[in-house]
């Protein structure tokens, strides 16, 4: 009766296990495709949007640990005394000795993050054929290095933030700060990062120098001006809406034109 039971438990806590790691699988795989709902709704070109790929990892531990789990398992419809203790040697064997000796393969291969390849294609909208390719940032200039690694960091974040998800709340903290964020890319990137930000439902506070202000105007509602006064070596900052803003501006303009 012991040994029915401890084979039993042991079996049954190892297909909830296995189950339990498939479905960390699939939750991955659906956030991806609805992170790429956002994507799609961006124009990474004039003619092309952006799209996160997924493919299972040909890693040798990885494919090897997962075959472990079926042999373990064995035929459900297998299920005599004889059949479970085959199992449960399985499991002592093949899961159970690694797990407790081998530290670093147990981290790797339960990791359901690297059961899975990850890359980018860029694909044109008229009819979703893709363009090109990434695997790395390999091969590009350095405008489109930073291009692609905005994408995948913003969404990276709004992954982490549950911002894909079809009960996001427009309550929910989502804040990032981004220093200098746009002094290497032209305006027409920087302003595609802006549109990136803002379809991901992301928080921005933006610290970026006053000449590219007129980039991220059309997205922020308030600015703080901060200004170092030397001779007293103390920093003052100045709050003021954008509206405000852009109004001074006209008015400053137009007193400069006369």
């Amino acid at each position: 009766r012991f040994r029915e039971l401890i084979t039993g438990q042991v079996i049954n806590s190892i297909t909830m296990f296995k189950t339990s790691l498939e479905q960390k699988e699939e939750e991955i795989k659906q956030n991806i495709n609805n992170l790429n709902k956002s994507l799609r709704e961006i124009d990474y070109t004039d003619s092309t949007y952006i799209e996160l790929q997924y493919q299972k990892n040909r890693d040798r531990e990885i494919r090897g640990f997962e075959n472990s789990l079926k042999t373990c398992l064995g035929d459900v419809a297998r299920n005599t005394v004889e059949d479970n203790e085959e199992r449960f040697s399985n499991i002592q064997k093949l899961l159970i000795e690694p797990f407790k000796d081998k530290e670093r393969w147990t981290e790797k291969v339960t990791d359901v993050r690297n059961w899975l390849d990850f890359s980018v294609s860029e694909k044109e909208r008229t009819n979703d054929v893709g363009k090109s390719y990434y695997t790395d940032s390999s091969g590009l200039s350095g405008g489109q290095k930073r291009k692609l690694a905005c994408t995948i960091l913003a969404s990276a974040i709004a992954y982490q933030f549950g911002l894909h998800q079809t009960n996001f709340s427009g309550k929910s903290f989502r804040f990032v700060v981004i220093d200098e964020a746009f002094s290497k890319l032209d305006d027409k990137n920087a302003r595609y990062a802006m549109e990136l930000f803002a379809t991901l439902n992301l928080q921005l506070l933006m610290i970026t120098p006053q000449d590219k202000i007129n980039i991220t105007e059309p997205y922020i509602s308030s600015l703080h001006f901060v200004h170092n006064i030397e001779e007293k070596d103390y920093s003052s900052v100045l709050p003021i809406s954008i509206d405000k803003f852009q109004e001074n501006r006209t008015i400053a303009l137009n007193s400069n034109s006369d």
